[in-house]
């Protein structure tokens, strides 16, 4: 009942995302004993959402891209920033990235 009222939410996280500055965006790497370790992947750069896609870039170039459709993706409980769990296009490889924002008082 009232399934009309219903909000999409994963376009209010999308929109909150997009244009974005970064401070670093890190990387979770799983290893097989269990252990969980962190791997920078780029600093300083912006989130970017166009034609249902999720681009981070650090400097110049794409560290991280993957259709938002095929993805999962939250803000942090701090909302400093958000984690984005799906596949990298730019290697085909599975990914769970964690990208921090600049902070900007508004």
């Amino acid at each position: 009942m009232f399934w009309f009222l219903k909000k999409d939410k994963n376009k209010a996280v999308l929109r909150e995302m997009d244009g974005r500055e970064i401070k670093y965006v890190t990387r979770r790497i799983r290893k097989e004993n269990g252990e969980v370790e962190e791997e920078i992947l780029g600093k300083r750069g912006r989130i970017v959402v166009i034609n249902g896609e999720i681009r981070v870039m650090c400097g110049e170039e794409d560290v991280f891209r993957c259709k938002a459709a095929d993805s999962i993706y939250y803000t942090l409980l701090s909302g400093d920033g958000i984690t984005v769990s799906g596949v990298n296009e730019l290697n085909g490889e599975q990914m769970d990235i964690t990208v921090y924002y600049v902070y900007h008082r508004k």
